[in-house]
């Protein structure tokens, strides 16, 4: 059986004497589910609470009692944001507890936001489950680079891409539909739901490119003010399906005040809303979709991401890694010209702590720029 990360390191955590709270959250469909089953194949109660209807949180009681029994008390709730009232009971429970280990699971960074800080503060840590990596895919699935650029990797998906529409229909019907058509429906207000979906359509069908919120605007068919649009895309952003990164300027209110480049966390969710999704892409097209794959594997890999542009000039990506690494990367699908690289050039002479990197689908080097290997870019993930 071949394990993802998240699997070792939840492992790892439950192996000390006395760890916090693990909490494990994500996006629906990459394995979060999959890991707490693997982890407690042969250890602790597993229950999930991913009922239609909320569960009450005197389930949390009968299941914290169950385990307790177990002569080393080990918990595992998976989707722990549809029980009512769950930070309170798990407070209190936890407090009255000794040598009881307990992991918990959400599909939504909403779930901080509505217990964990205000109700658990001190008393848990996060690991931040993420959608696939190129390694993880090729290693279990024998994917292509070319199928994970253009496909992305959601594990239930990838027995139908022999059938592309049956594809298609799945990510949108088994993935998009459950976290915009009810997570975030129930997790927070949204007072106009067709202008979210609009949203997130507008930025599957524009990845990795800027487009300014009034642009946004003026193509929505349901109107709704500038600041309602940039909420729903931070709300997006929490559900892990869509980032809107920002300029880059030393000058954080000129960051805030930027035009958005709109990342979408896998390049699935592009590819399913294509019209047809079976239709080859262009170069342009893939160009889109290669420089979506890889921002969006530096934001998952918890890299601070930023693009730069100035005039006609511009840098795809500007980022400073977890081990504070400065890096200004040129994004390529085809072979490029040292013309082309101009804004990258442009920008270094500017921001000399950068250093100019160039990811080329193409394989190329360029002289002076450092070349950085497409599949290892592509294979980044969070460290713990």
């Amino acid at each position: 059986m071949i394990y993802r990360e998240l699997v070792h390191v939840l492992n790892r955590r439950l192996r000390e004497k006395k760890p916090l709270i693990q909490v494990l959250v994500g996006p629906r469909q990459i394995g979060k589910t999959t890991t707490l089953q693997a982890v407690f194949k042969n250890q602790g109660i597993y229950h999930t609470a991913d009922s239609p209807v909320p569960t009450a949180s005197t389930e949390i009681e009968r299941w914290w009692k169950e385990a307790e029994s177990l002569e080393n008390p080990l918990l595992a709730i998976d989707e722990i944001q549809k029980v009512a009232n769950w930070p309170e009971t798990v407070k209190w429970l936890w407090d009255k507890s000794e040598n009881f280990k307990l992991v918990l699971t959400g599909s939504s960074s909403l779930l901080v936001e509505k217990g964990l800080k205000e109700s658990l503060a001190g008393r848990f840590e996060l690991i931040r489950g993420e959608h696939w990596n190129y390694s993880e895919a090729k290693k279990v699935f024998d994917l292509s680079l070319d199928d994970f650029v253009c496909f992305g990797c959601y594990p239930g998906s990838v027995d139908f891409l022999d059938d592309v529409n049956r594809w298609s229909q799945f990510i949108r019907d088994g993935i998009v539909e459950p976290v915009i058509g009810r997570d975030l429906l129930q997790l927070r207000p949204v007072n106009n739901p067709a202008l979210l979906r609009q949203v997130f359509g507008l930025a599957a069908a524009y990845p990795a490119q800027v487009i300014s919120l009034q642009k946004i605007q003026g193509q929505l068919q349901s109107k709704g003010a500038v600041t309602t649009i940039q909420n729903y895309l931070e709300l997006l952003a929490q559900a892990f399906i869509v980032t809107p990164v920002q300029k880059y300027s030393p000058f954080a209110i000129r960051t805030r005040k930027s035009s958005p480049k709109l990342i979408i966390h896998d390049n699935a969710l592009v590819r399913a809303f294509e019209r047809p999704p079976t239709q080859e892409l262009s170069p342009k097209r893939k160009g889109c979709y290669f420089e979506n794959a890889v921002i969006a594997r530096l934001i998952e890999a918890g890299w601070e991401v930023y693009y730069w542009k100035h005039r006609d000039l511009e840098v795809d990506a500007v980022v400073i890694s977890p081990e504070n690494e400065h890096l200004a990367i040129e994004i390529k699908s085809v072979p490029t010209t040292s013309q082309q690289l101009k804004g990258l050039s442009t920008f270094c002479e500017q921001y000399p702590d950068f250093e100019p990197c160039l990811v080329s689908l193409a394989d190329q080097a360029m002289e002076g720029v450092r070349t950085l290997p497409v599949a290892d870019i592509l294979s980044l993930c969070r460290q713990y």
